[in-house]
């Protein structure tokens, strides 16, 4: 089976405290600090999404002792574009590593993208189709979320970040990705729930679009609606990880990977089903939120400062009408992943008991 041979990130180095967060958007730092917002990652002008994934996907091939001659296929994850559509990420990402033997596609699906590519990538490299796929996931978000464009909708809206980061899939890992679940929420209503009003068929982009925001990210949702995603969302993660113990035969996990905007209710849903909530590592509190990169930039960056993260390793996100998981298993003690990257300092993540207890507050 293919696994994770490596994962290599990048992220601005720029960022925005809990008080500058709170007044670009006029939001009380009570606010940021009850999410538990520190700081976020703040995208120069010239970081884009492809140029970020470049850069991500540069430190993930040298961690794993890669070219990028030796890439077969590269799968953009992330959310937002450098151009819109038709534009197809992964060939500009293609363009900035200069890597013209590779093909390129895109897997658009929210937050759930990076899972969704990561299996994808298993399988044509476990059918001998390719031997080496990178999966990209690039985000920043303030050209839709942007404060000084409109007035914030949620809190959580400040959240959003801006960085990069890759996973290289081989089949001569240190792991497996063993098993996958997803599970659709039997109500779609909610599947516009956040994103523009403006710019596809439904409601072309025009001059009073512009001029009213619309084609700016707001929330949809009504109070009813919102609580009946949250209770889709515990039951998503209860069916997902029980599919992956039935796959892989496990009676538990020894590390998770989730990134929750607010962890309080996804531990909760952990701890319900006999995973230690401490058994994970929280990026968003540091970095802000960037997307479907979050659970590979909390992956690389447990790997890189320490934490024992396998033999049994679960990946796992949700979004409004959506959700999946991956096992990842260790052919050895350990998951032998090889990470690197820029941006990030890695001495701000404290022990582990620790910082589950002041995600959750």
């Amino acid at each position: 089976m293919a696994g994770i041979r490596s994962i290599g990130w990048w992220v601005p180095e720029a960022r925005r405290t809990a008080q500058d967060i709170a007044d670009d958007h006029g939001l009380a730092l009570e606010a940021i600090v009850r999410l538990g917002l520190g700081a976020k990652a703040v995208a120069a002008d010239a970081d884009h999404p492809s140029t970020m994934a470049a850069r991500a996907t540069r430190h993930a091939l040298a961690a794993a002792g890669l070219t990028v001659d030796d890439l077969d296929l590269l799968v953009f994850a992330g959310v937002t574009r450098d151009w819109p559509a038709p534009w197809v990420a992964a060939f500009g990402v293609l363009h900035e590593l200069g890597a013209r033997r590779a093909a390129g596609l895109d897997v658009a699906n929210r937050c759930a993208g990076g899972i969704d590519a990561l299996w994808l990538a298993n399988a044509l490299v476990d059918n001998g189709t390719h031997r080496t796929v990178a999966v990209c996931c690039a985000d920043r978000y303030d050209h839709v979320l942007d404060p000084r464009r409109r007035p914030v909708e949620l809190a959580a809206d400040a959240v959003y970040a801006a960085g990069a980061a890759t996973a290289i899939v081989t089949g001569d890992a240190g792991n497996d990705i063993a098993a996958w679940s997803h599970f659709t929420s039997p109500d779609l209503s909610a599947h516009t729930a956040g994103g523009p009003v403006a710019g596809g068929t439904r409601r072309p982009i025009d001059d009073a679009a512009v001029r009213d925001g619309l084609q700016l990210w707001r929330s949809r949702l009504s109070v009813s609606a919102a609580a009946r995603v949250a209770r889709y969302s515990a039951d998503a993660d209860r069916h997902n990880y029980r599919r992956l113990f039935e796959q892989t035969g496990w009676t538990g996990v020894d590390f998770v990977a989730c990134s929750p905007v607010v962890p309080g209710p996804q531990l909760d849903v952990l701890a319900e089903l006999g995973i230690d909530p401490a058994a994970t590592l929280f990026t968003i509190p540091q970095l802000g939120h960037i997307g479907p990169a979050d659970l590979l930039l909390i992956l690389g960056v447990a790997t890189a400062v320490g934490r024992r993260v396998g033999p049994r390793v679960a990946l796992s996100v949700r979004t409004p009408v959506y959700a999946s998981a991956l096992a990842v298993a260790a052919r050895g003690e350990t998951l032998g992943l090889r990470v690197a990257g820029a941006g990030v300092d890695l001495g701000l993540w404290s022990p582990p008991d620790r910082e589950a207890g002041d995600a959750r507050r």
